[in-house]
C-alpha cells in the first residue's frame, strides 16, 4: 500500500466519522419548559460616571436559565436566569451575581438563539485609593443584555454575550456619591435542553 492510499484511506475514515456524527440543533418536543446551562468566561470594564476610575478585570462564569418555549413552533422563549462569576484579579478579585429575566426567540429552526432580558447584578469593586480599614465594595444595580447562542450539535454550542449595568452605587458612605457603569462582555459553552 502506497502513501497516496493510507491518505486516501485516512480522509475515508475521518469523513465517514464526521458523517456519522449529529450535528442538528436540539429537538423541541411536546412540553413546554426548557433549561440551559453556561459555562465561561467574562471580560468586565466597571468606570464611574466622572470617568476617573476604570478597572478592567476578567473571571470565570457559571449560569443556569429555566424557562417556557411558546408558540406552535415552540419558536417565542421566556426565562429567568441566575448566574456567579468569580475571578482573581487586583488585591481581592472580582466576584459577582446576577439574577434576570429574558425574552428569546429561536431561529433557523434552532440553530441561533437570540435573547433580550434585564435584571440586577451585584458584584465587587476594589478601590485601592480609599484609605480605610477595608479596600473592598460591593456595588450593585440594574442592567440589560443581549445573547446569541450557535446550537453546533443537539443543543450543545457556544454563546456570546453583552451586559450593560448603568449607575451602579454602593451602600458604603465613602462611595455614596459614585456611580459606576459596567460593561461585561461573556464567551461560554452552553447547553439547551427543551421539553423538560
Amino acid at each position: 500500500m502506497n502513501l497516496k492510499n493510507i491518505v486516501a484511506s485516512g480522509f475515508l475514515l475521518i469523513g465517514c466519522g464526521v458523517y456519522a456524527l449529529d450535528f442538528s440543533p436540539a429537538s423541541v418536543g411536546s412540553k413546554r419548559g426548557f433549561a440551559s446551562l453556561h459555562i465561561g468566561g467574562t471580560y468586565a470594564i466597571t468606570q464611574n460616571t466622572s470617568r476617573d476610575y476604570k478597572s478592567e478585570r476578567g473571571a470565570v462564569i457559571f449560569g443556569i436559565k429555566r424557562g417556557l418555549a411558546l408558540g406552535q413552533q415552540r419558536k417565542m422563549l421566556l426565562n429567568a436566569w441566575l448566574d456567579g462569576s468569580a475571578g482573581k484579579e487586583n488585591r481581592n478579585g472580582l466576584y459577582g451575581f446576577s439574577l434576570g429575566g429574558q425574552v428569546g426567540y429561536r431561529l433557523f429552526n434552532g440553530r441561533i438563539i437570540a435573547h433580550l432580558g434585564g435584571g440586577f447584578e451585584l458584584q465587587n469593586l476594589a478601590i485601592p485609593e480609599i484609605s480605610t480599614q477595608r479596600n473592598q465594595y460591593s456595588i450593585y444595580g440594574g442592567l440589560v443584555n443581549a445573547e446569541i447562542f450557535l446550537d453546533i450539535a443537539k443543543g450543545y454550542g457556544l454563546s456570546v454575550g453583552y451586559r450593560r449595568g448603568f449607575r451602579y452605587q454602593s451602600g458604603k458612605s465613602e462611595l455614596n456619591h459614585m456611580r459606576f457603569n459596567n460593561d461585561v462582555f461573556i464567551v461560554s459553552f452552553s447547553y439547551y435542553a427543551f421539553s423538560i
